[in-house]
């Protein structure tokens, strides 16, 4: 069997219709997709979700991505912001902003201008989240969660991660403190567990999440000039704002590159990974030869790794692990800044990673080995996996 031929039969597994809450399981009005066709994860995950959408674009089944679409609206028209999933115990995070390229999305395939403005009345309301619950002293935004951490919670997540970390202990109360928070901010950026941000993680910057915020800003922009609603320009300062704060904080012109900011303690994170590949995404970097080179330093035999090796601990978002979403956010990004070449090496080697290991397991998985195409079990073991995995499988092989 091909790859193509196991997610075609096994795609339908994974759609589920419940509109009706059902114990944790928030209902949504529209069948959606899930990232797994058998039992580890039921129900729709927020970033996930966008890269499971541009593989269904790409395989012509429009209708099953504007349903997941118009279900993440709908959270955000309900709840007032997208949560990681349509979990009860989610509501207290969301997840990296991809909610306003997944309506771009949409609307480049229907061209419904009606439909646009009611989603981008409802985008509004999610950027006014990321404003209000999530912004720094500095201007810029950060990771984290809108509930108080419980002293009770903090020893379960202070011994989540002690599981997930190869055993670290601690027994000062402060440290687990910060640890229990920056787990929380490990789930809201969606890299969980990673080493980019040490135990500070409510202090940090991320040059993800603010990359996709500029972008937010300037899609916004495009929306209203469609729209011809006259907030343009509004978008437009918001984006140079937050461009004129990211290079205040953010670029490390020793390494002429964009990187994790602590503003607590004002100095970079000693972790160089992935995220630093954002700004080409947004077509935020002026000058990007620096950001060029770091990619072709983060491309293993098999692919983009999740980080450098220098500075991490192993987790599951570090070297040398493969994600589908990294792959796909760096051959974006080289085609933004005309390296197609580099972008099509980025392409064939995900298709090959999975194929071959496709061939040896019958089965897809969630993250990869970069040097050796093997299953990556850090943190936990990985489950299989559709999703995301198939989706950028599917875009980057649809001319194939």
């Amino acid at each position: 069997m091909s790859v193509k031929a196991y997610i075609e039969e096994n795609l339908p597994k994974t759609i589920r219709a419940n509109r009706d809450d059902l114990g944790s399981l928030l209902g949504l009005p529209y069948p959606y997709t899930v990232p797994c066709p058998e039992d580890k994860f039921l129900e729709m995950y927020y970033w996930d979700t966008y890269f499971t959408n541009i593989g269904l674009i790409a395989d012509g089944k429009i209708e099953l991505a504007k349903n997941n679409i118009d279900n993440m609206l709908y959270m955000v028209e309900k709840y007032g912001f997208m949560p990681n999933g349509n979990r009860t115990y989610y509501l207290n995070r969301s997840q990296p902003p991809f909610l306003y390229l997944g309506v771009r999305d949409i609307f480049n395939e229907t061209k419904d201008i009606i439909w646009l403005e009611n989603a981008y009345r409802i985008l509004c309301k999610e950027y006014e989240f990321w404003q209000t619950e999530r912004l720094a002293p500095n201007g810029l935004n950060f990771y984290g969660n809108h509930n108080n951490i419980s002293q009770d919670r903090v020893e379960i997540l202070y011994n989540d991660f002690t599981k997930r970390s190869g055993g670290y202990t601690t027994d000062d109360c402060a440290e687990k403190v910060k640890i229990a928070h920056t787990i929380m901010s490990f789930v809201e950026s969606g890299w969980d567990c990673n080493s980019r941000f040490g135990f500070d993680g409510e202090f940090i910057n991320p040059i993800d999440l603010n990359s996709l915020l500029y972008g937010f800003e300037n899609q916004m922009a495009d929306f209203s000039k469609i729209l011809k609603n006259g907030m343009n320009e509004s978008w437009i300062n918001q984006a140079e704002k937050r461009k004129e704060l990211m290079n205040k904080y953010m670029w490390n012109d020793e390494k002429s590159i964009y990187m994790d900011w602590n503003f607590c303690e004002k100095k970079f994170s000693p972790v160089i990974s992935a995220a630093s590949i954002y700004p080409l995404y947004v077509k935020l970097c002026d000058n990007a030869k620096g950001t060029l080179s770091l990619l072709n330093e983060l491309t293993l035999q098999y692919g983009v790794s999740a980080s450098l090796k220098e500075n991490t601990n192993g987790y599951q978002w570090d070297y040398p692990n493969i994600w589908p979403p990294i792959q796909y956010i760096a051959y974006v990004s080289a085609k933004n800044y005309n390296c197609d070449d580099f972008a099509e090496n980025i392409k064939e080697k995900y298709i090959t990673l999975i194929e071959q290991n496709f061939n040896k397991t019958n089965n897809l998985w969630e993250k990869y080995d970069g040097t050796n195409a093997e299953v990556a079990n850090q943190d936990y073991n990985a489950p299989k996996m559709l999703g995301w995995t198939a989706g950028v499988y599917l875009y980057f092989s649809k001319d194939k």
